[in-house]
């Protein structure tokens, strides 16, 4: 017999939200082990003491939140699923009766109050403090990598500007440490009589930078491999003990990924006074200015080295003797190279090593060593190039195949979950200020549920 359901009749019933939410629910497991109460005292001072109240805070940010838990990409589509989703209602303290906060609450107090982000990142560094107190974050092995972003921008409105280059702070100690070779150098040359040879390090120049003119916070990306046009990138520094994501900061598409990578190792362990002993990197990350940096802050880097050749059918420099005590080469005819001058190329700093044209002149080995053109030998070696060198060493131990490992899985892993469950695959929104919302959304989004498992 079939069966017919009769015509809906309305009736009075008492409904307890939390008794439908599954005890194994995310919401529910964040819910009970995370308390959110401390954003209160985060966003007071946004708001003002007068006038009418506001909707509650903590409503507004787990509301946001769930968006990135769920990759609800649309604050319009955010305000429906809550509307029709009782995991989500019971998640903010909403009963079914209770209207649901309209998606233009969101761009207002993005435009009025939280303009510039801060308050975001001070509860993403809350989270992260937590988690060092729990002990998920050790600071025993950081990884480090970044991802690219789409921009919502048009990629045919495209101006070319000229600006000054400005070292970034990682390569300042670089070239402090250069100003004071050139200064040992001319005071050596004076001392023997000798006259000046060679260039010192360029100071400021200029370079031809694109700007996209429909957001001009982002750049231009153009890397073998990856999409081109407007993109940001996501600078993404993660603790290898449980995956936890303890930085994470977008800049435009067209920087280098070693640009901001020292500085936020030491942002890290500033405000976190975080003990930092080891850090992973790949390839890009191979240059002095990176090991020099991590010299300074005291962490040993483990990075995939760059093995750089020389030119077509010429003698290697690893097949010169380099002296560390007279600070010279010696090639296959006994002949020394020594120390000459500075150098700069590419924002790094190189010591010039040279033989005597003489000694090259009458060499048995001049044509394979540096071909028919040049009268004489150099040796291009960058400052600092021991460190390269003792990285290279160290890729030789069980403990570099392990970190690059742990990179691998935490990295790319990671930039693969935010990417096609979390909402960073692409940007609605411009401004580096609203990108770096959305990095933080992400990676907390990543970061709760990876607490949540340790947890249990």
């Amino acid at each position: 017999m079939m069966g017919r359901k009769d015509e809906y009749q309305s009736k009075l019933e008492f409904i307890d939200l939390n008794s439908f939410i599954p005890s194994n629910h995310i919401l529910r497991l964040i819910k009970e082990k995370i308390d959110f109460s401390f954003i209160y005292n985060k966003m007071e001072k946004y708001y003002s003491k007068l006038g009418r109240k506001s909707l509650d805070p903590v409503l507004l940010f787990k509301m946001l939140l769930i968006g990135y838990l769920f990759n609800i990409d649309s604050e319009r589509k955010l305000e429906q699923e809550v509307s029709l989703n009782i995991a989500y209602r019971w998640f903010l303290g909403l009963d079914l009766t209770d209207p649901v906060p309209d998606h233009s609450t969101f761009s207002q107090n993005r435009r009025r109050r939280f303009k510039d982000g801060a308050v975001f990142q001070e509860i993403f560094d809350h989270i992260i403090n937590l988690c060092i107190e729990k002990g998920f974050v050790t600071g025993e092995v950081i990884v480090t990598d970044s991802t690219h972003i789409k921009a919502n921008a048009a990629k045919d409105k495209i101006q070319k500007v000229v600006v000054e280059k400005t070292p970034s702070q990682y390569l300042n100690t670089l070239e402090e440490e250069a100003k004071k070779l050139e200064k040992e150098l001319e005071e050596n040359r004076k001392k023997s009589g000798k006259q000046k040879r060679g260039r010192k390090p360029k100071g400021p120049s200029s370079k031809t930078i694109s700007i996209v003119q429909t957001d001009s916070d982002s750049g231009l990306l153009n890397r073998p491999g990856k999409p081109s046009g407007p993109h940001y990138l996501a600078h993404t520094s993660i603790d290898a003990e449980n995956g936890i994501i303890v930085d994470i900061h977008p800049s435009a598409g067209n920087i280098n990924d070693c640009e901001p990578f020292v500085e936020r190792l030491k942002v890290v362990q500033e405000k976190f006074d975080l003990d930092i002993k080891n850090v992973g990197a790949d390839r890009g990350y191979d240059t002095t200015p990176i090991h020099h940096g991590l010299k300074t802050l005291e962490i040993t880097g483990y990075i995939s080295p760059i093995l750089y050749d020389t030119a077509f059918k010429t003698t290697s420099y690893r097949e010169f003797t380099y002296n560390n005590e007279t600070d010279t080469y010696t090639c296959q005819n006994q002949k020394e190279l020594t120390f000459t001058h500075l150098n700069s190329k590419d924002e790094n700093y190189y010591k010039i090593y040279s033989a005597k044209a003489k000694d090259c002149k009458a060499c048995p080995f001049r044509e394979k060593c540096f071909g028919k053109t040049a009268n004489k030998r150099t040796i291009s070696r960058p400052i600092a190039h021991e460190l390269l060198e003792a990285n290279i060493e160290r890729t030789k131990t069980k403990e570099y195949k392990q970190i690059q490992k742990l990179r691998r899985v935490w990295c790319e892993g990671t930039f693969g979950t935010m990417k096609s469950k979390h909402n960073l695959f692409k940007t609605y929104k411009r401004g580096i200020e609203k990108i770096l919302e959305q990095c933080l959304f992400s990676a907390l989004a990543i970061n709760l549920k990876r607490m949540i498992k340790v947890m249990n």
